[in-house]
């Protein structure tokens, strides 16, 4: 993830977008069970 470098918009980065994301519980989608499909090449 990039982050911008205020303190601010990294904790509302966090809170809005990427914890959400790597929860497993957050439909219909979410990175954290993507992960694997990932590591294909």
């Amino acid at each position: 993830f990039c982050l911008p470098g205020s303190r601010n918009a990294v904790a509302t980065g966090w809170d809005k977008l990427i914890e959400a994301q790597l929860d497993t519980r957050t439909r219909p989608c979410n990175l954290a069970e993507l992960r694997p499909r990932l590591r294909e090449t």
